[in-house]
């Protein structure tokens, strides 16, 4: 992940970021010398921390580093208390949720919490910032889980998830979880949803999957990977179809329907899951619970 360097001196912020730590160090010495601030390179060193790397995030590094969706992910990761374990979810805003535990725990104010990350890019993220990792399969429950969402409801607790193809893990570890907080951004915001459904398939049935959607009043489409031909499969050797069904107003009858495709391993709706939303606006950080 990349590293942050910030300094606060004689109230002025000093803030540069790089993908490695040498680089950091290497912008932080030219900001500090702009300002006339003098700092050695250890000084330096020991101001600098993990952050989520806008190369390793399936996003802009404009969205990864947008305000917003750092102050909901940051704010999200105060539901986690000493002695949990706690579902590390996917996506821009969640990555910062678990870079604000991790630094959390280096700081001694938060011990014994487990994390059970919901993808490789979770697992990754969470291994450099020094949170204890444990596999799925060692736990049946979990103390509290923070996701991401492509969209969210603010008058239900309902939200369609899998733009990261990690949508039937992370409803697994979600539904696990005793509470689960939606850490995200107010540009995400939609009633009724409307974002086009991730349905993971078999990929021997993608073309009667595809005729099963059309039936439902859906618009199919395979989703193609970046940087690479051929379509995108899943951590589980899945196809992705992304389901685009309008605005959905049913999204229990929706998610019903969908469940019952054959050749389909899990869909992107997340309904009745939800128990909080922490989510980001220009200005600050609000919640709504459900």
């Amino acid at each position: 992940m990349a590293k942050q360097f910030s300094y606060q001196q004689g109230g002025h912020d000093v803030s540069v970021w790089a993908e490695t730590e040498d680089e950091t160090v290497e912008e932080a010495k030219n900001e500090l010398a702009d300002r006339d601030f003098e700092l050695d390179e250890d000084e330096i060193r020991d101001n600098i921390r993990v952050i989520p790397s806008p190369r390793r995030i399936k996003s802009s590094a404009e969205d990864v580093l947008m305000d917003k969706r750092r102050r909901g992910g940051m704010e999200a990761a105060e539901v986690v208390e000493d002695g949990m374990d706690v579902g590390l979810g996917t996506g821009s805003t969640t990555a910062w949720a678990i870079a604000k535990i991790g630094w959390k725990i280096d700081e001694g104010t938060l011990t014994n919490v487990r994390g059970v990350a919901t993808s490789l890019q979770s697992h990754e993220l969470a291994k450099e910032v020094g949170i204890p990792l444990i596999n799925v399969d060692e736990v049946t429950e979990l103390d509290v889980a923070i996701d991401g969402a492509d969209q969210w409801d603010p008058e239900n607790p309902h939200v369609v998830k899998g733009g990261g193809a990690s949508h039937a893990r992370e409803k697994l570890i979600d539904s696990m979880a005793e509470k689960l907080v939606i850490a995200t951004d107010d540009q995400k915001r939609s009633t009724p949803l409307s974002y086009p459904v991730p349905l993971s398939i078999l990929p021997e049935s993608r073309e009667v999957v595809k005729e099963w959607i059309r039936d439902q009043g859906g618009n199919p489409s395979v989703r193609y990977a970046e940087k690479k031909d051929g379509p995108l499969f899943t951590a589980n050797g899945n196809l992705i179809v992304d389901c685009d069904f309008g605005d959905i107003e049913n999204p229990e009858e929706r998610a019903t329907e969908l469940a019952r495709i054959p050749g389909a391993q899990e869909h992107g709706l997340f309904v009745n899951m939800v128990d909080e939303v922490v989510y980001g606006t220009d200005d600050d950080v609000k919640t709504v619970r459900f």
